[in-house]
């Protein structure tokens, strides 16, 4: 979608002089966003399981930190090869919990892409569909994390045409 506005706003800046009498509409695609109800619950949904992933390895964490002080308090009556083989396991247990680290980022990227797809396909339908409505031939974007639109007077803003038909 990034890539598909950012060629729309080249096109659009590059032919300028031909435009004439289309109309350019300009909106906030991330303040739409971000105020979307669909898009919070998908932020409130993946915040929390990220809370399940950050205490279960919390929990492996204080599992290695419990063997590692009983390695260390018996440093002095465990034999030589009871202690190699203690650390040997803390080694594993530390290893276990980076991939596991590693599959729950994996994972929930995964579920951010998946869960976030249909809200952005939901916000694209609309400033769609606000554009036939209003006979706009370009829209862009004027967040300020895309740096798409830097002067804006003039053109039409759609973002209230937008919240009503997310309504919002």
């Amino acid at each position: 979608m990034k890539n598909a506005l950012k060629a729309l706003a080249l096109v659009a800046m590059t032919s300028a002089p031909s435009l004439g009498q289309s109309l350019v509409g300009h909106l906030n695609v991330d303040s739409l966003l971000v105020e979307m109800p669909s898009y919070k619950q998908v932020m409130t949904d993946l915040q929390a399981e990220q809370s399940k992933f950050e205490a279960e390895a919390q929990e492996m964490q204080s599992e290695l930190e419990k063997g590692a002080q009983t390695l260390q308090a018996n440093a002095g009556t465990w034999t030589e090869l009871r202690q190699r083989q203690e650390q040997q396991r803390l080694q594993e247990m530390y290893n276990a919990i980076q991939e596991y680290m590693q599959g729950a980022q994996q994972q929930l990227q995964a579920q951010e892409i998946e869960k976030i797809t249909p809200v952005l396909e939901e916000l694209q339908s609309a400033i769609d569909s606000v554009a036939a409505e209003k006979n706009v031939a370009y829209v862009l974007d004027a967040s300020q994390s895309k740096g798409m639109v830097i002067y804006s007077k003039g053109g039409l803003n759609l973002m209230s045409a937008v919240r009503e038909k997310l309504g919002m």
